[in-house]
């Protein structure tokens, strides 16, 4: 394990400590308001774009929402959601989705009832736009020329990803940087969570694994100058036990990992960062990723009892945004099972094309149900039979630990984008319990909340989001996870819609 020194000069020269530099316009556009008025346009004809319209920033809060159908009454707690939400600043349109700083949805159950308060996340960056009354600071996928210099990550930090209930102490977070404490009473922003003195702005996942124990893991990855991860281990209260830092030949840009019940396990695409391209004109920092196949997919597998403990795996090409869960067979052969696709299309395309008015298909990006296995000493297999399956969820109880179901959301179609299907799929038979929204509805992430008295894996429920886009409002639903075909149990209206977000927690009562 690394000391705290040897930590600090690894983290400078791997350049965590340091700004991001994104650079050049984006190819695909010329003016800054041609998307704000192509989305606008594109709207009047296609409702199914009302969930990336945004909101101008005003808080959001709503009384006892309608409820249709029987709320549990033993389902009690607080249901928070993360995303980007303020699409369009200052007159001018971000160009992808992933860009925008986020928005807290709260949905506060009790008693069966459900209130909901939204509050944009007033990060640094925000601030500092604000105060200059334009947008200062370039994003993943859009470029704004002539702004201040980058600082480091966490000036561009935008909180708009995920959260995290970990220690006592509630975060938003994203994954180039630090996460944003929150206030838990007001869901204000209350700085940066620094893990170390030596940890400022270091890249922090916005998928964390904790153990049925309580014990945190999470990683960090920074592309420039030099490719590196971090490792970081964190005990149940919230005090950093070990943080290890990896060199690596590129990062792919990972956006989530696994656990077992003995390793960590970080799977990188073959997603090359291009550090000339960077110096070029018309290049963002996302358009300087080259797709490079031929490479294969790297497999990290580190030891929890001992971080610097490490060995490689390799898979056939692929690219993955979210990944299930993993266990250890008795032999050391790692199973786990991730969102599998051919290529990043849906990055490049459809998650780029929508902010502009465009709905197109996720093509080689559409992502699929893959086990994937891993045996000691040798090179792993995968096999993606599965259909199509995104923002996947087990139950909490199982993290680490051999598992039976995994949840998630599918399509009618392979290639279709967004999603508007509820799954459940069992393991060992391959079989799928599906509720269909409804072409007008898109689903988002729905995660698994276990009964008071769990008896069993699949004992309790599935709670998560929709976006009525003939009603033009969001609805919170729930789900008895031993019986998803059946449909929602009771759904709470909200009478507005919501931005559509990427990922949620469920923080039950005490």
């Amino acid at each position: 394990m690394i000391t705290r020194r040897n930590l600090l000069s690894g983290m400078a020269a791997a350049g965590l400590m340091h700004g991001l530099p994104f650079a050049g316009p984006n190819a695909m556009a010329k003016a800054q308001d041609d998307w704000a008025r192509l989305f606008k346009d594109a709207l009047a004809d296609n409702p199914l774009l009302l969930g990336w319209q945004g909101v101008d920033g005003a808080p959001l809060e709503s009384g006892a929402l309608n409820i249709t159908g029987a709320w549990p009454k033993d389902l009690s707690g607080r249901f928070f959601r993360n995303g980007p939400a303020i699409h369009e600043r200052f007159g001018k349109r971000f160009r992808h989705w992933f860009d925008a700083d986020g928005m807290i949805q709260e949905f506060r159950i009790a008693n069966g009832q459900v209130r909901h308060r939204g509050r944009v996340i007033d990060t640094p960056k925000r601030r500092q736009e604000t105060a200059a009354g334009k947008q200062l600071f370039s994003g993943f996928g859009t470029h704004v020329s002539g702004g201040p210099a980058v600082r480091g990550p966490d000036t561009l930090n935008t909180a708009n990803i995920s959260m995290l209930h970990h220690g006592d102490e509630l975060m938003a977070l994203w994954e180039a940087g630090s996460p944003t404490l929150i206030n838990a009473e007001t869901l204000a922003a209350n700085g940066f969570k620094q893990w170390l003195p030596d940890l400022k702005g270091a890249p922090f996942t916005a998928h964390p694994k904790t153990d049925p124990d309580g014990t945190l893991w999470a990683f960090g990855y920074s592309a420039l100058p030099r490719p590196t991860l971090l490792l970081y281990h964190v005990d149940a209260q919230g005090e950093v036990k070990s943080v290890a830092a990896v060199k690596v030949d590129y990062t792919g840009l990972p956006h989530d990992f696994v656990v077992t019940a003995k390793h960590v396990v970080i799977i990188l695409p073959p997603l090359i960062l291009d550090r000339d391209a960077l110096q070029e004109p018309n290049v963002t920092f996302l358009d300087a990723h080259r797709w490079q196949p031929e490479l294969g997919t790297r497999v990290l597998i580190a030891d929890k009892s001992d971080l610097s403990k490490q060995r490689w795996a390799q898979l056939p090409p692929g690219f993955f945004f979210h990944h299930g869960n993993a266990w250890e067979e008795a032999d050391g052969t790692i199973r786990l099972d991730l969102c599998w696709s051919k290529g990043p299309d849906l990055l490049f395309g459809a998650l780029r094309n929508v902010m502009r008015g465009d709905i197109t298909p996720a093509g080689n990006g559409s992502p699929h149900y893959a086990s994937v296995k891993l045996p000691p000493g040798r090179d792993g297999v995968i096999d993606v039979s599965g259909d199509v399956m995104e923002f996947t969820k087990v139950a909490p109880s199982t993290v680490g630990q051999r598992h039976n179901y995994v949840y998630g959301l599918s399509a009618a179609a392979a290639d279709t984008f967004p999603f508007n299907r509820l799954v459940k799929r069992n393991l060992a038979s391959g079989a799928t319990e599906i509720y269909a929204f409804g072409g007008h509805i898109i689903a988002e992430e729905h995660v698994f909340v276990p009964r008071p008295s769990q008896k069993a894996e699949d004992d309790g429920w599935l709670i998560g989001t929709h976006l009525d886009t003939q009603k033009a409002i969001t609805n919170l639903a729930v789900f008895d996870a031993q019986a998803v075909s059946d449909g929602p149990l009771a759904t709470a209206a909200l009478p507005y819609p919501l931005p559509l977000g990427f990922h949620g927690i469920f923080v039950a009562d005490t």
